[in-house]
Parts: structure tokens; sequence; C-alpha cells
């Protein structure tokens, strides 16, 4: 019964995240009418238009390109029933994927970084981000070369937590502006929470998932102990 249960808040869980996901890029591609070409009375680029066009550009033109497409490919390749169904297009998905997030997502990100609205604590935040989200798709990429897919899935499920981040940030922002609810400082907290509490609560959940098998292995093995204690 305990099982059954679990299973059904994992299945609900699994369909919001997705619900979540698909909204906020759906968002994102519609604030598109403020960018092409950009409208700096917009929120996003409002106070961006005397550094826009020197270095800041070509940086957002392929975040705001790449993200949306990062969230939907991270989406498919989490999913186990995808990876179990459509095992080559995992793999294909997978490639293209990690091109996506190590020449496009993370280095564009790192370089917005720097203009950060929210000042520079909220740009070593999304330094950090860019950073922690090329080197967790850079581990992923390396253990399934390794043909180590348990470790593989971990480090991608980490990758997927950091760019879900977008979607995090975007519930935040929203739910301040429906509460009518919004200090400056907000902002900035918004850029830490958005990412160090997601990671947080995966790894609480990947360690409690390690213990689980650590114990349902011990019984096993005390019995091997036995038994070949018995044997002598």
């Amino acid at each position: 019964m305990k099982q059954n249960s679990l299973s059904r808040f994992t299945r609900v869980l699994v369909i919001l995240t997705s619900v979540l996901v698909l909204k906020v890029t759906g968002m994102i591609l519609a604030e598109y009418r403020f960018y092409f070409p950009p409208d700096f009375n917009s929120n996003f680029l409002r106070g961006r238009e005397g550094y826009f066009f020197d270095s800041y550009q070509w940086p957002f033109w392929l975040h705001i390109l790449s993200g949306p497409l990062s969230l939907i490919l991270g989406l498919l390749l989490v999913s186990s029933r995808f990876r179990l169904r459509f095992p080559k297009w995992h793999q294909r998905l997978g490639r293209i994927q990690a091109m996506n997030v190590l020449f496009f997502v993370a280095p564009s990100g790192f370089w917005m970084a720097f203009y950060a609205a929210a000042g520079p604590l909220a740009g070593l935040s999304f330094g950090l981000l860019s950073l922690l989200t090329a080197t967790t798709m850079a581990m992923g990429w390396r253990r399934a070369v390794q043909r180590r897919f348990a470790d593989h899935r971990r480090w991608m499920l980490r990758n997927f937590t950091l760019l879900w981040s977008a979607v995090v940030l975007r519930l935040i922002g929203g739910f301040a502006t429906w509460m009518e609810f919004g200090p400056d400082w907000l902002n900035l907290l918004a850029t830490w929470v958005c990412w160090v509490l997601p990671v947080l609560f995966l790894e609480a959940q990947l360690r409690i998932r390690t213990l689980k098998r650590v114990a349902h292995s011990l019984p096993a093995a005390d019995g091997m102990v036995r038994l070949n204690a018995s044997q002598l």
C-alpha cells in the first residue's frame, strides 16, 4: 500500500513538474515579441540599452534561444519511461542536449551574469549556476561514455535541477507579483533560492535512496556471513 501511494505521489509530482516546465517555456517564448527587435521598455531589457549592442546582445540571443530547448529536452531525457521505450532517441537527444548546454546555455548565462540587474551578488549566483550547469553536464556525459549509467542518471538529475532554476525563478517572481510584495532584496534572494534549495532537496533525496539501498542489502549480506561461518 505504501509503495502504491509513493508511486502515485511520484507520478503526480512528475506531471506537475512537466506542466510547470511547459508553462514557463511557453511564457519565455511569448516574451520573444519584446526581444525581436529589442524593446527596452520591457521588464527584462529595461535599463540595458546602454550596453546591449556592445557585448551583451549575442550572449542574450544565444541564451533565450537555447534555454527553452534545454528545458524541453531535459524534461524528456530525465523520463525513465522515455529512456526505456526509445533508447536510441534518448542517446541522440542526449548528445544534442549536451552540446546545447555546454556550448550555448552555460557560456551565455555566465557572460550575462556580469550584467545581472540585481547586482554583483546576483551575478555571482548566476555565474556559479552556469559553471555548475556545465560541470554536471560534463560529468553526466563522461559517466555515459564510461557506461556507468546509474551515476549518469544522478548527474543528469542534478543538471536538470539546475536548468529548472529558470522555472523556480519565474514562480517566485509570479508569486511575489500576485502577493504585491516586491522589496529590492527579494530579487537578490530569488537568484540564490531558485537553484540552491532545489539542489539541496535533490541531494537529500539521492542520499535517502542510497541509504535505503544499503539498508535493503544488509540482511542478505548478514545471511551470507552466517552461511560462510557455518561452512567453516
